[in-house]
């Protein structure tokens, strides 16, 4: 079974390579190819005919010389067939002669107007009906069959020349919406990537920026009192802010550049392992921060780590910006066999400041709960007795989350 299956993949393989090698040189050589199809055309139209003579020869080369011209101008070429063909049958009513069988190319021409002509299709149905009709008048002598017969006779080629229309208009239909698919997805991917391009800078600089604010602040108000503390707090916003301009020229660096074998990677995106860092840092800015951890957070997969560590990088930014410095902060992560669950608490101000009004839902909560649904998981986020919390909890592996967990 193995060897006939391989077998099949290489038959299947070997006839996509020739359909391509067809249409690479039908695309390269196209009036090649429609001058064979026309001479093919009409030496089926010349072997269906009963005989061909001085007038049929001529007529069913012009009828099938349009089909060369069924890319171009498939209308107008089924107009100059039709024109022709309906002379052929006049001019062998009157000589006598058989009339050539000249339905191939019309119904030809005629799947080409519906499958690049809109407002060709009714014209193109009159035109078939005229062809139907005349050519069938022409191939028989008057009188020879009876109205009902002549009409029987008609139909199977007044249905083959409206299926070859239809087709093409079908053809045309599916290639549009297909077309229209493809701009879809296009813009949707196009929105998805400004989406998580804005989410990224958002969880790069935003957080940079609020703890170069605070630090600054802190510095002018110790400057004269603590000319030491200033000066941390000064050399603390040049790394911080080294950091981010190196971050952001990197982004900038990938947006710009057309070669991805141009542009230097990226440095990793973060994990857990980064977590002491990041509290460190914010602790410079000012927060007091409570860390708890549980559980083995090293075996979480990198997707859990990244927003594990992007939803405390957000909260505690948030924290800093809006409950100002000296706020008390709990930060604790705990891992279990089902779920990961993540909260950032802040007790208030020490300063005995009312609680911090509630919070409007910006693209910091929408990127965080973006990240957590994605995993299947929820996230809460909203003001406290004291203060505020965001609290995730997300599955280690899509499951049902274990809510089981005491909530802070």
């Amino acid at each position: 079974m193995a060897a006939e299956e391989v077998r099949r993949l290489k038959r299947g393989g070997g006839m996509m390579r020739r359909e391509g090698k067809v249409r690479a040189f039908d695309a390269a050589h196209p009036l090649v190819w429609d001058v064979v199809l026309a001479l093919l055309v009409f030496l089926a139209c010349a072997s269906a005919s009963v005989g061909l003579r001085v007038v049929g020869t001529p007529v069913l080369l012009v009828t099938c010389g349009m089909v060369v011209l069924r890319r171009r101008t498939p209308l107008l070429a089924l107009v100059i067939a039709t024109v022709a063909l309906s002379a052929g049958v006049v001019a062998s009513t009157l000589t006598g002669e058989d009339a050539p069988w000249g339905y191939l190319p019309i119904w030809i021409l005629l799947f080409h107007v519906g499958l690049r002509r809109k407002r060709g299709i009714a014209i193109a149905a009159a035109l078939a009906g005229v062809v139907v009709l005349a050519a069938f008048a022409g191939a028989v002598g008057v009188g020879t069959l009876a109205l009902e017969e002549r009409a029987a006779a008609l139909l199977p080629v007044a249905a083959m020349s409206a299926a070859a229309l239809l087709a093409g208009a079908q053809l045309r239909a599916s290639r549009d919406v297909q077309r229209q698919q493809r701009d879809d997805a296009a813009r949707a991917a196009a929105v998805a990537e400004r989406s998580r391009i804005s989410r990224e800078m958002h969880d790069l600089i935003g957080h940079d920026l609020s703890v170069i604010a605070s630090l600054s602040a802190g510095g002018q108000n110790v400057a004269r009192s603590s000319p030491e503390e200033a000066e941390r707090a000064f050399a603390a916003i040049g790394e911080v802010s080294r950091a981010s301009v190196g971050q952001l020229r990197q982004v900038l660096r990938l947006l710009r550049s057309a070669d991805d074998d141009d542009v230097l990677p990226l440095a990793p995106q973060p994990d857990l392992s980064q977590l002491g860092d990041l509290i460190h840092a914010v602790r410079g800015a000012g927060l007091r921060i409570d860390d708890e951890r549980h559980g083995d957070l090293r075996e979480l997969p990198p997707a859990h780590q990244l927003t594990v560590y992007r939803i405390i990088q957000e909260a505690l930014t948030n924290t800093l910006r809006h409950s100002g410095v000296g706020t008390a902060v709990t930060v604790r992560v705990a891992a279990s066999v089902r779920n990961v669950i993540v909260s950032v608490a802040d007790r208030g101000s020490t300063s005995g400041a009312e609680p911090p009004a509630p919070r409007t839902e910006g693209h910091g909560i929408i990127g965080m709960r973006e990240r957590v649904e994605t995993l299947g998981g929820t996230l809460e986020v909203g003001p406290t007795a004291a203060g505020w919390l965001v609290r995730a909890v997300i599955p280690r592996q899509g499951g049902v989350s274990d809510e089981s967990s005491p909530r802070r």
